[in-house]
Parts: C-alpha cells; structure tokens; sequence
C-alpha cells in the first residue's frame, strides 16, 4: 500500500473516533449550546473558554461536518441546521439551568459570539431557548415548589393527629 493510502485510512479512523467522543460527550451533557464567534477575538474565545471551564462546561470547535454526523449518532438531529461558518460548540456537565445562567451571563461581555441552537432535555430550541432555559428556576427550586405541598399536607396530618390524641385523653 501506498503512503498516501494509509495516511487516508489513519486520517478517516482519526475522525471517527473524534465523532465517536464529541458523540459520547454530548449524549450525557444536560445542556448543548451551538454558537458563532465569527469576529471574536483570540484572547477573548480563550478567556471565554477558561470561564466555562470554572463553571464546569466545555467549548469545543471541530469541522461542522463531524459535528453532525456526532449529533445524528446520539439522536441530536435537530441541531444540524445550525451546523455553518464558525461553530463553537458549549457543552455543560451539571444542572443545565445554572450552566444556560452562565453562559447568558458571560455572553453580555462577548458581543460577537452568538447563539444559533441550543439541546436541552431532548429537545432541540432556537437562539431564545438559551434565554428561556437561564430563566427558568433551577432543580432546587422545583422541588421545593412541589414538596411545599406535601409538607402542609403533612403538618394538617401531624395536627389532626395531635388534637385526635387529646380529645381522646379528655374524653
């Protein structure tokens, strides 16, 4: 075989298992943001980076064409129509309601690099979706909201009880 041939065939296993790993990377990140940092800066993607990095998510940059076959593979088609230009890909690791907080957040002060897409919860959202994910309340929060309930049925519970006791020790 040829030199050029093996390195073709060394090149192809190569990108397949970037795929493989962007793929795996994504299936278990909570929340995915597609972004364009046409313009930006060198020093400010990698200050951008380093603060992602703090908060426990990743930016990652690869050829769009192995982006998509990644998403495909993990079943995040719907993110392919964003795949163009410059894609700077955000991956989160923890809750994706902090992580979306985050990235609103460090994205006031970087004004040339926008949303196209974002993936959260199995679903593919817009450019907004960012926005309406950073404004939703968190984990802690939900459950809090839902336990609150239960903790005044539980209270009403422990009272009844309680004057059910007495009236039976006077009666």
């Amino acid at each position: 075989m040829s030199t050029t041939t093996e390195n073709t065939r060394s090149g192809w296993a190569a990108k397949g298992e970037a795929i493989a790993a962007f793929g795996s990377n994504a299936a278990k990140a909570p929340f995915i943001v597609v972004t364009e940092f046409r313009g930006t800066k060198d020093a400010d993607i990698n200050q951008f980076r380093r603060d992602l990095e703090k908060a426990g998510m990743r930016f990652k940059v690869m050829k769009n064409s192995l982006a998509r076959r990644a998403f495909d593979a993990q079943g995040m088609g719907g993110l392919n129509v964003s795949l163009r230009g410059m894609t700077g890909i955000v991956l989160s690791s923890g809750d994706g309601v902090v992580s979306a907080r985050v990235l609103r957040d460090l994205l006031k002060n970087l004004q040339t690099v926008q949303v196209r897409a974002a993936y959260f919860e199995g679903a593919s959202l817009g450019a907004d979706g960012v926005k309406n994910v950073a404004d939703m309340p968190g984990k802690e929060a939900l459950l809090a909201l839902i336990l609150a309930p239960a903790q005044n049925l539980l209270y009403l519970l422990s009272n009844y009880a309680t004057k059910l006791e007495e009236s039976v020790e006077q009666g």
